[in-house]
């Protein structure tokens, strides 16, 4: 299953529901893998395809080992992938990142990996990357299910045709709900520093942030 969430903000709600609910949905096999991984813009240089497998392997590992706190003993599947490659001198290359997220996740019932801000990856690795995400609910590798949600702003023309048959959620913040996250913000920020600001100066603040999300 893939689902594109048109929102900001709502990838940590969803791995704490998913934690606190999924696992007690399933008795046959409680196991719930939840990865994410969350893009910015500010670090496009090391949030490279590698390293964006990387780390959610990592964090399968860590749900892994969770399940099973006697063993705490490095996934064989990892483990074989560094010896091979150590002696090598290699690194892992995207197909191999690939084969150990599926060998990892039939260890589990259901896996949920959730790539929140996608359109401030850089294009050409979300290039990369699509495939990666539209294909593994696909793969099939003993009764193990992928899910894949994916956030970001419905503007990036790759992203709608990647998720074209994936299930959509639009999410519009209320006015009021923006014009409390803005004032709270505004009043954080001259706390941290501060500074005096006149309500006038405020409300033009708060004017002018929502014109400016109303155009994007």
């Amino acid at each position: 299953m893939r689902v594109l969430v048109q929102a900001d903000g709502t990838s940590s709600l969803v791995i704490e529901h998913i934690k606190n609910t999924r696992r007690t949905e399933l008795p046959s096999h409680p196991k719930v893998g939840v990865a994410y991984v969350y893009f910015d813009y500010k670090d496009r240089a090391r949030q490279t395809p590698e390293v964006i497998l990387a780390e959610l392997i990592k964090q399968l590992e860590f749900e892994r080992t969770a399940y099973s706190p006697a063993d705490v003993s490095l996934s064989p599947h990892i483990k074989e992938m560094y010896d091979n490659l150590h002696r090598q001198g290699k690194r892992p290359t995207l197909s191999e990142l690939r084969e150990l997220i599926l060998s990892i996740g039939v260890e589990f019932g259901e896996v949920y990996l959730i790539f929140d801000a996608l359109d401030e990856c850089n294009e050409d690795e979300r290039k990369v990357l699509l495939p990666f995400m539209t294909q593994l609910p696909l793969a099939r590798k003993g009764n193990l299910r992928f899910k894949i949600m994916v956030t970001g702003r419905p503007y990036n023309a790759d992203m709608l045709c990647a998720f074209a048959d994936a299930a959509k959620l639009a999410i519009v913040p209320d006015e009021e709900d923006m014009k409390l996250a803005i004032r709270e913000k505004i009043e954080a920020e001259v706390a941290k520093k501060r500074h005096k600001i006149s309500p006038q100066l405020k409300a033009d603040i708060i004017s002018t942030v929502l014109k400016k999300a109303d155009r994007m």
